[in-house]
């Protein structure tokens, strides 16, 4: 077992606060350059969802998320066409929902007033067989405080996206790659039928099986009630499977309109690995809830499960939407095993300079000037976490031997030394675990005359600055003193 050494992760905190206070008293205010909006994803409502049945009905509308990268919504962010046509603006929800008429072909892009650039969407009709007139959309933008921020979403399509032209039969129901689960048969647009699950009280949940897609969880959206047209909040969080162990914090959603809320993390809150399967959790702390599923397996690689019960023919209605980010540059300039006072120090030696090995922060094209981007991203990696250096190995090679009998009582203990250790915890007693007895820097013990006849039991710790590994522990057997010599 391996410990980190908490006095001096708190140490180098407390350095890298006065570090942090100096710098930035010489330096530019921290800040990064222009925004940037990012479609997170982009999918065609299938036909339940959209109120169409079994029959060409339909919502007409496309609904609209704008969030930042901390998971807050953005509100007053104005949503036009690329030709500049003003569509809508979100509310205090980071929320718009924008009329689909018959012939409105459209495309989207963000505009907040402060100059931020936007990806645009796909162009969205509903001027299209077989449903004509009766198509609903949904779009989610990821704010960047800046566009080189690392992050990227797969905006490749499962399905085929629909367009005006050619005017044949289409009854799919795309959706983009970087949503890792949707309910919904992306080919069929009407495999999304749904119906109540059964009321589950907490701590009792609701939970649907995926695999991941990107190495972040960003957003899920699920269809909850408390039965009939009643609103209602949720919670929901991302854990492992089976394991269900948390690997982000809790969201939760407002009683709001309509049933189907987005949530929203933090792009750093959830990280997960590509190809690994982990469960969407949902509950309500407030008495309980019920949630809808859909009623056939259009999703294969997982399940829907109410509590422990595993329902292998539905899956949630609801979809999770997944990023990929890469790491922060690594800011260890000094190369100690740990982002410190140092490593400013180092940076502000050459501010305002061109370094590439002080260069951390993702520049524009033609950027390489060292800034208050790379102070910025320096700063963020050493509040987030610091790169430490193996601990130490193992001792081994025990002296006397593992099981070793008839040791004399006055012999000394010894061991080879574990990879890195500056010193040593010598634990020795006559019970097992045995009893700590002193740290030491050798790797050669005394432990005076010991009693005869008798089992010890020992262990050997390696600790260095960073923590300690915790040794094996061995057990050897003392001999019977000789008899005393015959009387004169």
């Amino acid at each position: 077992m391996r410990y980190v050494n908490k006095a001096v992760m708190t140490d180098i905190a407390k350095v890298t606060v006065v570090g942090v206070i100096l710098l930035i008293a010489a330096v530019p205010e921290i800040s990064y350059g222009a925004g940037h909006f990012a479609v997170a994803f982009q999918r065609q409502f299938p036909a339940w969802e959209n109120s169409a049945g079994t029959g060409c009905l339909g919502g007409r509308v496309c609904r609209v998320w704008v969030w930042d990268e901390d998971g807050n919504p953005v509100p007053n962010i104005q949503l036009k066409t690329t030709w500049d046509l003003l569509m809508g603006a979100t509310d205090s929800d980071g929320r718009v929902e924008i009329p689909v008429n018959m012939g409105d072909d459209f495309d989207l892009v963000c505009v907040d007033g402060a100059g931020a650039t936007s990806e645009s969407t796909r162009l969205m009709t509903s001027n299209r067989p077989e449903c004509w007139g009766h198509y609903s959309f949904e779009v989610g933008f990821l704010y960047k405080t800046d566009v080189s921020n690392p992050g990227e979403f797969d905006l490749d399509m499962n399905g085929t996206w629909n367009e005006p032209t050619p005017a044949v039969q289409d009854d799919d129901a795309p959706y983009t790659k970087s949503l890792a689960y949707n309910g919904v048969d992306s080919t069929d647009y009407w495999s999304d039928q749904s119906y109540w699950g059964n009321w589950q009280n907490p701590p009792s949940y609701f939970g649907q099986t995926f695999v991941a897609t990107g190495n972040r969880v960003v957003a899920a959206r699920v269809q909850g009630i408390i039965g009939g047209n009643d609103l209602l909040d949720w919670q929901l969080q991302i854990v492992t499977f089976p394991g269900l162990v948390p690997v982000g914090p809790v969201t939760s959603v407002p009683v709001r309109f309509p049933f189907g809320w987005e949530a929203f993390w933090g792009v750093n809150d959830c990280p997960v690995v590509a190809g690994q399967t982990y469960m969407l959790k949902v509950w309500r702390n407030n008495g309980g809830m019920n949630i809808y599923h859909v009623t056939q397996d259009v999703y294969p690689n997982g399940q829907y499960y109410e509590g422990t019960t595993a329902y292998s023919g539905f899956d949630l209605n609801g979809h999770i939407c997944c990023m990929n980010t890469a790491s922060l540059p690594d800011c260890d300039f000094n190369q100690d095993g740990k982002i410190t006072f140092k490593d400013i120090c180092i940076l502000a030696q050459y501010f305002s300079g061109d370094e590439p090995s002080v260069d951390v922060a993702p520049p524009p094209a033609g950027d390489n000037t060292i800034n208050h981007k790379d102070l910025a991203v320096l700063i963020l990696k050493w509040l987030t976490a610091t790169t430490i250096p193996p601990l130490p190995g193992q001792a081994s090679n025990p002296n006397p031997g593992h099981g070793a009998m008839s040791v004399n009582v006055e012999a000394d203990l010894s061991w080879t030394a574990g990879t890195g250790a500056t010193s040593y915890d010598v634990y020795l007693g006559m019970s097992s675990p045995p009893t700590f007895i002193r740290n030491q820097t050798g790797a050669t013990f005394d432990p005076g005359g010991m009693a005869a006849g008798t089992q010890h039991y020992w262990r050997i710790d390696s600790v260095n600055g960073w923590g300690k590994t915790e040794g094996q522990e061995w057990m050897f057997s003392t001999g019977m003193p000789p008899p005393p010599p015959p009387p004169p």
